[in-house]
């Protein structure tokens, strides 16, 4: 599998800038909104000759004054009416008047469509650019802050230092050497005991029973779950659904080509017929289901080491208050850096470990095991407990990863005078011949989810 698949995912994240450059005015005189500040990297950035403005509802940043902030080196081709600007390896170039942005990185060159033209500002001779798309060509994560008419820009990448990942990812590399295109079988188990201590609403506890097994591989999932539970006909006054899970089984089918997600779950959705079939564009809903991260720049890279996709991630993090995004930002930056730099780690021998505390409530603790110049595995173990009111919770999640076999279990104890709630869940996952279907069945009916 490609590197990201096996590990960078389980880590697991825009803009629009601008000039201060000479020329011909390319576009009529546009609506002014004045007042627009910029925040970059967590300080308030000063404009001398010419001020951010709004054009047609798109925020337009002077090109010069933003990105030679950024470190940028900028250039203005009169002859040929384009704006250019280079930064660590990274060439971006924009004609006034016209919506395409040209992107060179590590020798490709590709073309981006902007939804807003760069052009000159005729009252003080000033190229201005569509912020968004200029900041994120250079790896910048932009938001904008409504109550207080606030660009963000933040240097994500720049907020990991001197930080490095090579110990993680040489797990990944590993994997990727060691996987070589190979589909995992999925094997697991859930149990939930509910007792009501007073016997008013359960007059016996509740106990609920799951499992789940299938295949995942690069090119898709598929997974079939079964759920039921003893004691809810014991059960009064309780929504229809519930009962529901007397007995539940239920298909899941992925195409990650597609990002195509199918479903079946006959006596839940359907009434008791498994010929109906429901489906779900991932890849339409993706900025909404994960928060604007790209699934498919990810899956289409070949090679995402750790700290890219750390960057990823957070560069795809809403930023709509200027007062402490860039501080979360910050703080989630180094709280990567303490759990899974090279830096956090302590070598004994083989094992390399690192163990970080959250806020005195979590303990999480990461072990690498090397052998010659391959980290083989992870081992992951994460404790969790907090009281309060009378409540009581402790959470045990473990983990272990190898190229041949992935363990997962799962363990919470949640109790009060009034009720217990007992947890449990594992998963095991090893190699197989056995590829994942990812199209529904023939001849079923398959029902759009808009």
């Amino acid at each position: 599998m490609k590197r990201w698949k096996r590990f960078g995912a389980a880590l697991l994240a825009a803009l629009t800038l601008t000039a201060t450059l000479t020329g011909p005015a390319l576009a009529a005189e546009p609506e002014r909104s004045p007042g627009i500040a910029v925040q970059m990297d967590g300080k308030a950035l000063s404009f001398t000759d010419a001020a951010p403005e709004i054009t047609d509802d798109r925020t337009f940043l002077p090109f010069r004054a933003v990105l030679e902030a950024m470190g940028a080196e900028v250039s203005y081709d009169e002859a040929a009416s384009t704006v250019s600007a280079k930064r660590d390896g990274v060439e971006l170039a924009m004609t006034l008047g016209q919506t395409g942005l040209t992107i060179t990185e590590d020798g490709e060159t590709r073309t981006q469509e902007m939804d807003a033209a760069p052009y000159i500002n005729p009252s003080n001779n000033r190229a201005y650019v569509p912020v968004r798309y200029a900041a994120e060509a250079f790896g910048y994560n932009v938001g904008w802050d409504s109550s207080s008419r606030t660009v963000i820009l933040a240097d994500v990448d720049a907020l990991f230092g001197d930080a490095t990942f090579e110990l993680l990812d040489s797990f990944s590399a590993y994997c990727a050497k060691k996987e070589s295109g190979q589909n995992m079988s999925v094997t697991g188990n859930l149990s939930l005991d509910m007792t009501d201590k007073s016997g008013q609403f359960l007059p016996e506890p509740l106990k609920i029973k799951g499992s789940v097994d299938g295949v995942i591989g690069e090119k898709g999932v598929q997974l079939t779950g079964k759920l039921n539970a003893a004691g809810l006909d014991k059960l009064t006054n309780v929504p229809i659904w519930v009962r529901l899970l007397s007995d539940i089984s239920a298909e899941l089918r992925l195409d990650l080509d597609s990002m195509m997600l199918y479903v079946s779950a006959p006596n839940v959705l359907t009434g008791g017929t498994g010929n109906t079939w429901y489906s779900v564009d991932l890849g339409a809903y993706q900025a909404q289901l994960l928060a604007g991260l790209d699934m498919n720049q990810l899956a289409q890279a070949e090679e995402v080491s750790i700290r890219e996709a750390l960057v990823m991630v957070m560069r795809s993090l809403p930023l709509d208050n200027s007062a402490n995004s860039y501080a979360v930002l910050k703080e989630m930056a180094q709280l990567y850096t303490d759990m899974l730099s090279d830096q956090a780690f302590t070598r004994n021998g083989s094992k390399y470990t690192a163990k970080t505390v959250l806020d005195g409530l979590v303990e999480l603790e990461i072990a690498l095991t090397k052998k010659g110049d391959d980290v083989v595995s992870v081992d992951l173990k994460m404790t969790a407990s907090a009281e309060e009111e009378g409540m009581k919770m402790d959470i045990t999640m473990t983990e272990h990863a190898s190229p041949d076999k992935v363990d997962i279990a799962m363990d919470m104890t949640v109790s009060s005078d009034e009720a217990e709630i007992i947890f449990h869940m594992d998963l095991n996952c090893l190699p197989t011949t056995k590829a994942p279907q990812t199209q529904p069945p023939k001849g079923v009916t398959v029902t759009p989810v808009a």
